[in-house]
This record gives C-alpha cells, structure tokens and sequence, in this order.
C-alpha cells in the first residue's frame, strides 16, 4: 500500500506541476504579447513563478516560444527602432535566452534594424562580395537570396464557334451549314525561372542567378512594385 501509495503521490505531483507550467507560461504570454515587459509585470511574474513553486528549469522549454511572440508583435509594423530593440533585449535577459538560442530571431531583427535605418536615410555598406565587379566609386548596400520570376505562357489552346442552320433529315441524322470561327487563347502566368541573390548598389539593381542574370542602373528603372 505505501508503494502504491507513493506512486499515485508522484503522478498527483507531476500532473500539478505541468498545469502550473502551463499557467505560468499563458501568464508569460499575456505580459510579453506586447513586445515589453514593465517592471511591474517582471515583478508579478517573479510573484507567480514562486507562488507556483517553478524553477528556471521548469520554464526553460517555453522562454524561446515567449520570446518569439514578443518579436512578432514587435515587428508587426515591418520595422524595428532602437526602443524597441531595447525592450527585446530586456526580454531576452529576463529569459535568460542566449543568442543561439533565438539565432532566427536575430537574424531577423537585424535585418528589421537596418530597414529602419535605411528609412532614416542611413545606407549602410557591405564589404566586397565575391566574383561582383563594382564600377568606380560603386558601393554595395544590399544583398538576400531572392527568385527570379517572369510572366510567361503556361497554356494554350482553341476555341471556336459556328452560326449558320442546322437541317435534321432524318432521325438521328443531321446537316450543319454555315460559317466556323475560331482563335488560339493563351493563359499566362508568374514562373520562377533563376535562383539566385538580389544585389542593390548605389548605381545598379543586380540580380545574379543560376539560370539567368542582369543588371540594370537605377536611372533606367521607370517603377517598382510591392508584391506578396
């Protein structure tokens, strides 16, 4: 009976401490859903960890996934200032996340980051990249893995039509006479057709791919086009 006894004690045990886990990770997600986290809010949430009787270990499995919805709502807007950074920052100290921990998050918000320093009209530079012969005074700002798509044909095919009269001699026989028309209709359509990396220069739009490549300079382009 003491065995039996122990055992049911140890699962009572386990089944509590996974249901305070879960209340204190939507208590985490309530308070970080913002993009912040006050100190008040670090307070309360310190309050409620103890009161729960959770350590940092038992919190460790969940402290990516809070801070990952932090950085969504953070990014909402498609961009990410220097407060905002901070806030992150304070999250992730408050997690206790290394960088390689979130390491797609932060690639992301580096990449927000010199958005938003594009848009306050700070171009950034890069250093060389391999194989790309710059022009004098040429400096290279941007560079992703990107697709080169085009709008092509996908299908065709006829479609015609007839007038005239039709002349019914007999039953299950029939003449038609008159005039036929007809034309070839074509259905087009955006196909991928280069892998690749887009490069942005102070003189030139560059895409380089494994199929098909080109480079046009930025006084020849006549309008761009956001698309998703």
């Amino acid at each position: 009976m003491g065995i039996f006894q122990t055992l049911v004690d140890k699962y009572k045990d386990a089944k509590q401490k996974s249901l305070n886990k879960k209340e204190f990770r939507e208590a985490l997600l309530q308070a970080a859903s913002d993009g912040k986290l006050t100190k008040e809010e670090i307070d309360e949430l310190d309050k409620k960890k103890g009161e729960l009787g959770l350590t940092d270990e038992d919190t460790k499995g969940m402290k990516a996934e809070i801070f990952a919805a932090a950085f969504s709502a953070t990014k909402a807007d498609a961009q990410v200032t220097k407060d905002e950074e901070q806030e992150l920052l304070s999250i992730q100290k408050y997690l206790g996340l290394a960088d390689d921990e979130i390491q797609h998050n932060k690639k992301e918000l580096a990449r927000l980051r010199l958005l938003n320093e594009i848009q306050q009209g700070n171009m950034p530079t890069m250093p060389p990249i391999t194989n790309l012969v710059t022009q004098k005074g040429e400096k290279v700002y941007w560079e992703e893995p990107s697709i080169l798509a085009e709008e092509k044909v996908i299908s065709r095919k006829y479609q015609g039509g007839s007038q005239g009269m039709s002349f019914r001699v007999m039953k299950g026989v029939s003449y038609r006479v008159g005039g036929h028309r007809g034309h070839i209709t074509s259905e087009t359509g955006v196909v991928a057709v280069s892998d690749g990396e887009l490069i942005l220069t102070s003189n030139r739009v560059i895409f380089r791919g494994d199929k098909k490549s080109f480079a046009v300079k930025l006084d020849k382009i006549l309008d761009i086009q956001n698309f998703v």
